[in-house]
């Protein structure tokens, strides 16, 4: 999605670039401004995706150490009454 967005990001800015060439000598830059900002909402976009998901990936992996802490200490605690049963 984010590569998508880019891409579009620049495209719409060699668009933006190339209607402010061809709107300089009659002064009407409403197209040209169009595209420039679009293009500048999408590489906005897209950069905040990009943040969106990295952070996201960063705070999954602790939860599932968590799950293994649990799953561990569980066992623990089954392993110390198996010994307390024999002893």
């Amino acid at each position: 999605m984010r590569i998508f967005l880019f891409l579009c990001s620049v495209l719409s800015l060699l668009l933006a670039a190339h209607k402010f060439s061809l709107a300089e000598p009659s002064g009407q830059y409403k197209g040209a401004l169009f595209f420039l900002l679009m293009g500048i909402q999408l590489l906005i976009t897209g950069a905040l995706i990009a943040e969106h998901r990295e952070s996201q990936t960063h705070k999954s992996p602790p939860s599932a150490e968590k799950k293994d802490d649990k799953e561990a200490g569980v066992s623990r605690v089954n392993v110390s009454k198996e010994q307390e049963k024999e002893s």
